[in-house]
């Protein structure tokens, strides 16, 4: 058994997990699990990163019809008066915004619970990489070795695409 943090590890050619130093094959039964999860989760995000989810607006042939018209009788209307333009406050600004963050706090606080459970999945990956772990000998064969940072942005992407 060999103590190892993430910097110790590596992929051999033939894509086998190994101690960088010594070269020899390593197995860690969680941190393997976790990095094919971590995968999944990774290129899931990169396949909807992109897409959107959302039902769109489905038109309407009298609105369009009523707004050609309205659009129309506009540029015959001669402007005698200017029209006034909105008042602009700092202080109506810093309200609104803090109205929109009280509002926003609960969406907000759902969306951090569910990366910080979601990324609680990844804990073994997460000690392996800030303190390390005792790896055993063993053959274990990966496609990629990912970093907490790498999924947690695969699963931001995922709560926000899939919420």
């Amino acid at each position: 058994m060999e103590f190892l943090t993430s910097k110790d590890l590596t992929l051999n050619p033939a894509g086998y997990l190994i101690n960088k130093t010594t070269k020899k094959p390593v197995d860690h039964k969680d941190f393997v699990a976790q990095q094919k999860a971590a995968e999944y989760v990774i290129k899931l995000a990169d396949a909807i990163k992109d897409k959107n989810f959302t039902v769109g607006k489905v038109d309407c042939l009298s609105d369009i019809k009523l707004e050609v018209l309205a659009s129309i009788n506009s540029k015959n209307v001669k402007e005698y008066v200017a029209t006034p333009k909105e008042p602009t406050s700092k202080v109506v600004d810093d309200l609104t915004k803090y109205a929109l963050d009280f509002v926003n706090f609960q969406d907000n606080k759902e969306e951090a619970d569910a990366i910080n459970k979601l990324m609680d999945s990844f804990s073994s990956i997460e000690g392996v990489e800030s303190v390390g772990d005792y790896f055993s000998e063993g053959l274990t064969k990966l496609n990629a070795i990912y970093s907490i940072k790498e999924i947690l942005a695969a699963v931001k992407i995922n709560i926000d695409k899939l919420k």
